[in-house]
């Protein structure tokens, strides 16, 4: 499967179902399961406006569930889609009953 290092909270914004769109500077050809992994840093200030909609603990540096990328679009109506950024449309999250610790990478990764 291919993995997305992701830093907290939108990883686990993202496996919740909460954020349906995660924003890069690249488009991706990608279609299908894409893993979350948790990246080890904490934006402090997205965790102190969004971090009030998690349960528990952010992982880090663990892959912490995965999403389905149905389209990569710039002109998404999400409230959580930037402007000026390609807009990856995600589904089905699905979130791991227990994280599982590893390294992540930059860009798209295969375990």
């Amino acid at each position: 499967m291919k993995i997305l290092t992701i830093r907290q909270p939108w990883a686990s914004l993202i496996v919740a179902g909460i954020k349906d769109v995660e924003n890069r500077s690249w488009r991706t050809n990608h279609r299908g399961r894409l893993g979350i992994h948790a990246g080890g840093r904490v934006e402090q200030d997205a965790f102190d406006t969004y971090g009030h909609l998690l349960d528990g603990d952010l992982p880090r540096g663990a892959l912490i569930g995965s999403v389905t990328v149905v389209d990569c679009v710039e002109n998404s109506r999400s409230k959580w889609a930037l402007p000026g950024h390609w807009h990856w449309l995600l589904a089905e999250p699905k979130k791991l009953a227990h994280p599982r610790p590893m390294p992540g990478q930059l860009g798209l990764w295969q375990t």
